[in-house]
């Protein structure tokens, strides 16, 4: 009787050792919501979420494109961008210390947006501007660190890690 009960216990262990060391992806809930939001003559699509409980991917067909799973980095675009749509762009002084210049390698002609995040992904600078071929941005009120740094103008867009000292 106690090989058995010896037995059951270490085929007991065995499997609740094995079964603690797996690693379960999970999310203990699923709600979230859209809707756009109008503020004078401007809208705003507002998103939220909270748990995914199905798989993250991307559909692309006629032009479109479509996302499942959690809300991405807002973008300054009233279009889907294609992803074949890279604006030519230079950035400098990089790393900055508190103006930086952008030079246009092409024509710039319909309103040029700016963002910049910090890498936790919140926004910390957006600007609309008016087309120019070459911008200065005054950034000496960001603290030292790394930013991703986006601009859109039509369906182009450019982004570059931008180092501020």
């Amino acid at each position: 009787m106690k090989k058995i009960t010896l037995l059951i216990l270490c085929f007991s262990m065995t499997i609740t050792i094995s079964v603690a060391q797996e690693i379960m992806r999970s999310t203990l809930g699923i709600s979230g919501s859209s809707s756009l939001v109008s503020s004078g003559s401007k809208h705003y699509f507002v998103q939220q979420s909270v748990g995914q409980t199905s798989v993250i991917g991307k559909f692309q067909s006629n032009g479109m494109i479509l996302r499942q799973g959690f809300i991405q980095p807002p973008m300054l675009s009233s279009k889907v961008i294609p992803e074949e749509t890279n604006l030519e762009a230079i950035i400098y002084p990089n790393p900055v210390n508190n103006e930086v210049n952008i030079t246009f390698k092409e024509a710039v002609k319909e309103i040029v947006y700016i963002q910049i995040f910090d890498l936790l992904g919140r926004s910390v600078y957006t600007k609309e501007m008016n087309p120019a071929q070459q911008l200065n941005i005054n950034l000496s009120f960001l603290a030292s660190a790394q930013y991703l740094f986006l601009i859109n103008t039509g369906e182009k867009q450019f982004k570059a890690n931008l180092i501020k000292r």
